[in-house]
C-alpha cells in the first residue's frame, strides 16, 4: 500500500513539474523566441510567428526553450577615441565627391578630376571624441542569428559607431563640430550606422547618436592656445594702430578747428578794435572841435599823469618845450 502512495506521489510531482514547465510568461518589457531543440520554433513563411509577445504562452517541457530579449532602448558607450577631422569645411558634390567650400573657383576648374568621388590631399587635426548610441532590437530572430547576446551586440556596434564617426568627422571641420551644425553631423553618423546594421542584418535599429565630448589633444591644445594668443596679439596691435590713426585724425581735426576759431577770433577782434579806434577818433575830433583849448589842456594832463605816474621816472627835457605849456613859462 505504501508503495502505491509513493508511486502516486511521484506521478503527481512529475505532473506538477511538467505543468509548471509547460507555461512561460513574457514580460511587457521583453520579447521572446521559442526554440525547439535549439532551433526557432515557428512558421518559416511568417517571421513574426517566431516572436512571442507579452503574455502567457505554452511550450513542451524539456524540449522547448525560451530566449528573452529586451524591448527597451539599450545603450552602447564606446571608449573615447582620437579622430582626425577635416582642416576645412567639406561639401559633397552631386556625384558624391568631396568639395572644399573655401575654394569654390578651384573646385569648378577641377570638377572633372574629382568625378571618382575620392578624398585627396586633405590634412586634418586629431581630436578626442566621446560618443554614445541608443538602439533597440527590432528583429529578435535576426539578432539571435547574428549577434546572439547583448555583449556581442555592443561590441559589434562599438566598431560600427567608431568607423562611422571617423568617416563623418573626417569630412567635418572643428568649426562645424562646435557650431549648430553638430546636430547634422550626429544625424549623419546615425544614418551611416543604421545603413551598416541593415546591410549586415543585425536585427537592431539605432535611435540616437550623441557626441558627448570633442576635445583637442594636449599637444594640439597647446598649439591652439599659442595660435589664439598670437591672433589676439595681432588683433590688439591692429586695434591699437587703428586707435592711434583715429587719434591723429581727431587731433588734427581739433587743431584745424582751433586754428580756424583763433583766426576768426583775431579777425573779429581786429574789426572790433578798428571800429573802437574809429569811434574814439571821432569822439576826440568832436571834442577838439567844440573847445580846442580845453581839449589841449585835457590831453596834456593825461600825458602828465601817464608820464609821471612812476616816481622813479626821470625826464630829461627842455623846460620851455610844448610839453610844459600848462605849467607856465620858465625864464
Amino acid at each position: 500500500m505504501q508503495t502505491k502512495f509513493t508511486i502516486l506521489f511521484v506521478v503527481l510531482a512529475a505532473l506538477i513539474i511538467a505543468a509548471t514547465q509547460a507555461f512561460y510568461i513574457v514580460d511587457q518589457r521583453q520579447q521572446a523566441i521559442l526554440l525547439f531543440l535549439g532551433r526557432p520554433d515557428g512558421n518559416e513563411n511568417d517571421p513574426s510567428s517566431f516572436i512571442k509577445k507579452p503574455g502567457i504562452h505554452f511550450k513542451i517541457p524539456f524540449i522547448h526553450t525560451v530566449r528573452y530579449f529586451d524591448r527597451r532602448i539599450l545603450s552602447v558607450d564606446p571608449p573615447s577615441a582620437q579622430v582626425v577631422i577635416a582642416s576645412a569645411s567639406m561639401n559633397i558634390n552631386n556625384d558624391g565627391s568631396v568639395r572644399n567650400s573655401d575654394d569654390e573657383s578651384e573646385t569648378d576648374q577641377s570638377e572633372n578630376a574629382d568625378d571618382d568621388g575620392t578624398l585627396q590631399n586633405v590634412s586634418g587635426e586629431p581630436i578626442i571624441v566621446d560618443t554614445f548610441a541608443r538602439y533597440n532590437i527590432i528583429d529578435p530572430l535576426q539578432f539571435l542569428k547574428t549577434l546572439r547576446t547583448i555583449d556581442q551586440a555592443n561590441s559589434r556596434l562599438e566598431n560600427i559607431l567608431n568607423d562611422a564617426t571617423r568617416t563623418v568627422l573626417g569630412k567635418t571641420s572643428l568649426k562645424e563640430l562646435l557650431s549648430s551644425e553638430r546636430t547634422t553631423v550626429m544625424n549623419n553618423i546615425m544614418m551611416r550606422v543604421n545603413r551598416k546594421t541593415q546591410a549586415d542584418q543585425l536585427g537592431i535599429k539605432i535611435v540616437d547618436v550623441r557626441i558627448v565630448r570633442a576635445d583637442l589633444t594636449s599637444d594640439l591644445r597647446t598649439s591652439t592656445v599659442r595660435r589664439m594668443i598670437s591672433e589676439l596679439q595681432e588683433r590688439a596691435t591692429e586695434t591699437r594702430a587703428k586707435g592711434e590713426e583715429r587719434s591723429l585724425e581727431i587731433r588734427s581735426t581739433a587743431n584745424k578747428e582751433r586754428d580756424v576759431l583763433l583766426a576768426e577770433a583775431r579777425r573779429d577782434a581786429e574789426i572790433i578794435r578798428g571800429e573802437g579806434d574809429k569811434t574814439a577818433i571821432q569822439t576826440y575830433a568832436k571834442a577838439f572841435n567844440q573847445d580846442k583849448e580845453f581839449y589841449s589842456f585835457y590831453r596834456s594832463t593825461e600825458a602828465y599823469k601817464n608820464a609821471l605816474a612812476n616816481p622813479e621816472t626821470t625826464l630829461v627835457i627842455n623846460p620851455n618845450s610844448e610839453f610844459f605849456d600848462y605849467f607856465g613859462s620858465v625864464d
